[in-house]
């Protein structure tokens, strides 16, 4: 029998939904308004996001696919295996150039039984790129590192003491896209390197790894990490990788780019957001970031709730024991198979182009980082990617950790603690001694032929240039014992100015403004009169669209005449009126579609906040 839904009816009385009648319907409720425009999201990638998907959306084999199947598209367990907990990982992996020094100290340091893997990793590619120069010569880089895989296997030192970092890419603004093709292509150009040098691909596999940072974009990281294994499986198998070397291994970390200085318990809630897609997407291991990383290295406190945070995910939410969550999402599958697609093209390219190593002395993938980095400073600028806590809904009472220490990166080596050292053994040798692994690499490249120069990345946090105007903001306050203040003119009734009043409140407070707009005025020449008596810098018209061609230019001529360095603003979008309003004394004008970064920046010039 037949559960009644509505009034009596039955679910076989009503028309099976069609996508055809709900995109009927969701047109009508637009009443006219474009379907692409207002429900369509376009992302950085390139990628439309549609409001709805369905089963059509999945691409080929990918319903059919299982965990443990064909191209490892659903991770490279079986169902019933029992996927386990990631490996819980120090957030500070250390890059190099080459895994000798770290290798030769693991070994020379050891005292009976199997010497511990070394916690570096060696990527002559990210470091080029993440320093602008290798300190010796690339192919030199490859000899050390065929040379590290063949005497970790005779050690018997377990591990991956080799990788492919794509953190600096993601950590320098670039797209998912560009973060799965220069994985792709960092990952040809090393087994080509190996191989031609005798490794074989197990070897290679088994030694390998893909570094990974997450962002808080939660469905495109989960997927980012899910078309990561089909991509390099797909390449793997190019080079004669069997099954077992066709599985990444994937080594995720938050990343830094999405934290903040300012109210940084903000950051707790972006770190679980990374962690969570790293996990659903299938991280073998994950490294959280303290959630104040970004004013130093972090706090005890910020270390215990990286490492509580594991706990949470794998234990008591038993994430780690499933197996791809997301799969069979019509969304996710769409969304990986996209990105899965775009990045096998532009990993193409790269190859066109000679490979990897030389698409970086180019400086090819650099300048495809640079426009994508500059597209989301464009997106932050004007807060249609909004930060909360710095660009939205700041709090003035805070007092901020500290500076923002630089990006982690490579950089030049030190000088030497020993003499020149040319041959694994007397490395080994000197690491037996205690030498400190900076000077062990500083002697290893002593006195031998330096490496190629790069274009270097530059690296990009969201909310830096933000916290750069507030920093000034905060400033001025430590100088002169207040914040510099805002005046706002609200005209009539609450209903006529209290939308834009909020919004000059949130916009000016970004700035480390403080706001005087508790009053409202029923005459212009009332509101004109207040906001030149104040002492604040920054007069606000707040009203609407209807009545500023009435009120605006009387309002900016009579506070120009009563004090003429006051600076004079309009709460919304100008139009065709902008000269007029300029003729009339308005300096600027704010609205959704201002550089809120530019615009407060210069507001503060004029206003004095800047020294």
């Amino acid at each position: 029998m037949t559960a009644p839904t509505e009034q009596g009816k039955s679910a076989a009385d009503f028309a099976p939904a069609t996508y055809a009648g709900w995109r009927a319907a969701v047109e009508r409720d637009l009443a006219g308004a474009p379907f692409e425009k207002k429900l369509v999201t376009r992302t950085i990638e390139g990628i439309e996001v549609q409001p709805l998907y369905r089963a059509s959306d999945v691409p080929p084999g990918a319903a059919a696919a299982v965990p443990g199947g064909q191209a490892c598209r659903r991770g490279p367990r079986a169902a019933g295996a029992g996927a386990g907990r990631w490996l819980v990982a120090s957030a500070p992996v250390e890059y190099d150039f080459s895994p000798l020094p770290a290798l030769a100290a693991a070994l020379g340091r050891a005292r009976g039984g199997a010497p511990a893997a070394p916690a570096v990793v060696a990527d002559p590619l990210g470091w080029l790129v993440g320093a602008g120069s290798l300190p010796l010569p690339l192919a030199a880089c490859f000899d050390d590192l065929a040379e590290g895989l063949r005497v970790a296997h005779e050690a018997g030192i377990a591990g991956r003491m080799a990788g492919i970092g794509t953190e600096c890419w993601h950590e320098a603004g670039a797209t998912a896209v560009q973060e799965l093709a220069f994985a792709v292509a960092g990952g040809a150009e090393t087994w080509r390197q190996l191989l031609d040098r005798g490794a074989a691909p197990g070897a290679i596999a088994a030694r390998l790894q893909i570094g990974v940072a997450v962002g808080v974009d939660f469905f495109m990281e989960l997927a980012k990490l899910r078309a990561a294994r089909v991509l390099w499986s797909k390449m793997a198998a190019a080079f004669g990788g069997d099954a077992a070397a066709q599985k990444a291994w994937l080594a995720a970390r938050t990343a830094r780019s999405d934290l903040t200085l300012y109210d940084p318990e903000v950051n707790l809630l972006r770190l679980t957001t990374q962690a969570l897609a790293a996990a659903l997407g299938g991280a073998d291991q994950i490294a959280v970031l303290p959630f104040d990383a970004v004013a130093g290295e972090g706090s005890e406190l910020g270390r215990r709730l990286a490492r509580n945070l594991h706990a949470i995910l794998a234990d008591e939410s038993a994430l780690g024991d499933l197996i791809d969550p997301a799969g069979g999402s019509w969304y996710v599958e769409a969304l990986s198979d996209q990105l899965g697609r775009q990045a096998w093209a532009l990993f193409q390219e790269i190859e066109r182009r000679g490979g990897m190593a030389a698409a970086i002395l180019a400086g090819y993938p650099q300048q495809l980082v640079a426009r994508s980095a500059a597209e989301r400073r464009a997106l932050v600028d004007s807060r249609r990617r909004p930060i909360l806590g710095t660009t939205i809904q700041p709090n003035l009472r805070e007092t901020p950790r500290g500076g923002a220490a630089p990006a982690p990166g490579p950089g030049a080596a030190p000088r030497p603690a020993a003499k020149a050292i040319r041959s694994f053994a007397a490395l080994r040798s000197a690491a037996a001694k205690r030498h400190t692994l900076p000077a062990l690499r500083a002697a290893w490249i002593l006195r031998r032929p330096a490496g190629p120069a790069a274009p270097a990345l530059q690296p990009y946090r969201a909310a830096a240039d933000f916290e750069a105007v507030r920093r000034a903001g905060d400033d001025f306050l430590v100088r002169t014992g207040a914040r510099a203040r805002v005046f706002l003119a609200k005209i009539g009734p609450r209903a006529q100015h209290k939308a834009r009043a909020d919004f000059a409140t949130g916009f000016f407070a970004v700035g480390g403004f403080e706001i005087d707009g508790k009053r409202s005025f029923e005459t212009v020449g009332a509101a004109a009169g207040a906001a030149a008596a104040s002492a604040a810098a920054i007069a606000v018209l707040c009203s609407t669209d209807e009545t500023y061609p009435q009120i605006a230019p009387e309002f900016a001529q009579r506070l120009k005449a009563a004090r003429p360095a006051a600076i004079a603003v309009l709460a919304g979008h100008p139009g065709g009126q902008e000269a007029a309003y300029r003729a009339a004394g308005f300096d600027e004008f704010i609205h959704l579609r201002a550089n809120a970064r530019t615009l407060l920046a210069g507001l503060q010039r004029r206003a004095g906040v800047l020294p």
